[in-house]
């Protein structure tokens, strides 16, 4: 009897420590932001998106139209996905990357490419640190479809930022807006905190715990 309770003490002890190893890992990170626009006549031209944080900046080229999005969320496993492919966005965006609409006008998209400018406001502590806030600019090369259509291609390769704490990576996915709907911009985050060490305070704690485990079965055992 004396052994297990000697035993359930200290698995207690050991569950602890894991506890306070987990809590210092598993650390999920919160995002905000918002997003802009702007398209270019040409691969060999460039376009500056707006800095705007409004929600109302639009910027349009024949019969697309994108339009600017605030975003907010935060990781499962280190993972958020911000928008949804296919799934048309209210009037006015919210956690997705902007949205395109196609409107039925004809109108040769051959050469043109749109910019998408996304700015971070969170997760606080970025480099450089006399910045609030860094941007992530994405080109996708613009095409009319087949189906009469438009195809904006995105390079998809994964953009990574370290910051002090951590470090994440963006992508975004492809959109094929199709004549008379509103088709959401999606993307990805891949987050990765710097798991922070815990306090000698903490080993020091559970060494004396020890220390009074080894204690009290020297106590019992002569008894």
């Amino acid at each position: 009897m004396k052994f297990c309770k000697l035993h359930a003490l200290t698995v207690a002890a050991g569950a602890a420590l894991a506890l306070c190893s987990g809590a210092a890992s598993a650390v999920e990170t919160t995002f905000n932001g918002f997003t802009n626009g702007c398209f270019a006549v040409s691969p060999s031209t460039t376009c500056t998106p707006p800095t705007d944080s409004s929600g109302t900046q639009t910027a349009s080229v024949g019969g697309l139209t994108y339009l600017m999005s605030n975003f907010s969320g935060t990781t499962v496993g280190g993972f958020l996905g911000i928008g949804a492919v296919g799934k048309a966005p209210p009037a006015f965006n919210t956690n997705n990357l902007g949205s395109f609409t196609l409107t039925g006008a004809p109108f040769s998209y051959a050469g043109q490419h749109f910019d998408l400018l996304v700015t971070f406001t969170d997760p606080t502590g970025l480099l450089p640190s006399d910045h609030a806030l860094f941007t992530d600019r994405l080109t996708g090369s613009v095409a009319a479809d087949s189906k009469g259509g438009v195809f904006v291609d995105f390079d998809n390769t994964p953009q990574v930022f370290t910051y002090n704490g951590g470090s994440f990576s963006i992508s975004v996915n492809d959109v094929d807006v199709s004549a008379g709907q509103t088709i959401a911009l999606s993307g990805t985050i891949l987050a990765k905190v710097t798991p922070s060490i815990p306090e000698p305070e903490t080993y020091a704690l559970f060494m004396a715990g020890l220390g009074a485990l080894g204690f009290m079965a020297r106590r019992r055992r002569k008894s």
